[in-house]
């Protein structure tokens, strides 16, 4: 019984502390609510931008993800913003309409990033997520972009993750 108690008690320390930013805080950084998508991003015709949270799970992964890419090419990530939609389109349209080359002529330069990863063309299952990169001088920028469909709903979510950082010339790792 003590067990269980003692079980029940973490659990619910776990969801306060996630719901106070805890987590987010272990990972490093805080998310932040972009106002619009960014102007260096295309936009996909028949997005409605929504106000819904990033699974945790997903951001947990991402930030993960991010910050140990970061580091291993020598990024300090400062900045962590999410912008949130729906559309009644596919993951598969979010991986057609974001190719390599929309996203370059766009300024996303980053050549070992992969694109687009994982859709499939049933109209309500799958999900798909894109990486893309930009380097300038002194900062470095990474989008993540990621279209879940679920079918208990007529939409797709589709989630933009951005990571800016700066340039701290010294990789770990290597």
């Amino acid at each position: 019984m003590k067990t269980r108690l003692a079980s029940i008690f973490l659990t619910c320390v776990m969801i306060m502390m996630t719901g106070c930013g805890f987590v987010g805080s272990l990972v490093g950084g805080s998310t932040t609510k972009a106002a619009a998508l960014w102007a260096d991003v295309p936009a996909m015709e028949g997005m409605t931008q929504e106000n819904i949270d990033l699974p945790l799970p997903i951001k947990l992964a991402a930030q993960g993800l991010i910050k140990a890419s970061g580091a291993s090419e020598g990024v300090r990530v400062d900045n962590f913003e999410v912008v949130a939609f729906t559309s009644a389109k596919t993951p598969s349209d979010v991986q057609a309409f974001y190719t390599q080359e929309r996203m370059k002529a766009a300024g996303w330069n980053a050549s070992d990033q992969p694109g687009c990863l994982g859709a499939t063309d049933q109209q309500l299952a799958g999900g798909m997520f894109c990486m893309f990169g930009k380097q300038g001088a002194t900062n470095e920028s990474f989008l993540i972009i990621v279209a879940t469909r679920d079918e208990n709903k007529p939409q797709m979510d589709l989630f933009f993750l951005r990571f800016d950082g700066a340039l701290t010339g010294t990789p770990t790792g290597r």
